[in-house]
């Protein structure tokens, strides 16, 4: 029982030391485009999300769903619409090797959760991955 035990630990710090998860790192970079600011009633946002690791360790990102990241659009206090709407419950990674990169394609029709179009005013995307431990980057847009 105890050789058990200690083979557990070994395994356990073994696998820590490969894989570093995200905690807040701040060699990790969030950027969030959207290709136009100004928007008609019924547009559709596109733009990237993007993921960078700038440390010079390996880091994997743990996710308790087959999605990775998420998306809310406001204006005020008011959230329109948050994704994302349907993930599949499985366990899911990314792994990103010192200098690599993740993007994400955004491809958003501008309606709320009931699928109305959003009315004209001031709004905010922000991007964030689901790990749970995500800062997020926001951007503002406009629909005219």
């Amino acid at each position: 029982m105890k050789l058990i035990i200690s083979n557990f630990l070994w395994l356990m710090i073994l696998v820590t030391s490969c894989n570093v998860t995200d905690s807040g790192d701040s060699d990790i970079a969030l950027n969030l485009k959207i290709y136009q600011q100004n928007f008609s009633v019924a547009d559709t946002l596109l733009g990237t999300f993007n993921v960078t690791n700038y440390s010079i360790r390996t880091v994997n990102f743990r996710f308790s769903s087959s999605c990775q990241y998420g998306l809310i659009i406001k204006s005020g206090n008011t959230v329109y619409r948050q994704l994302p709407e349907v993930c599949a419950a499985v366990l899911s990674s990314l792994t990103l090797k010192s200098g690599e990169s993740k993007q994400f394609e955004i491809r958003l029709p501008l309606v709320d959760q009931y699928y109305k179009y959003l009315p004209q005013g001031s709004y905010e995307i922000e991007a964030f991955l689901l790990n749970n431990n995500s800062s997020s980057v926001r951007k503002n847009f406009r629909i005219n």
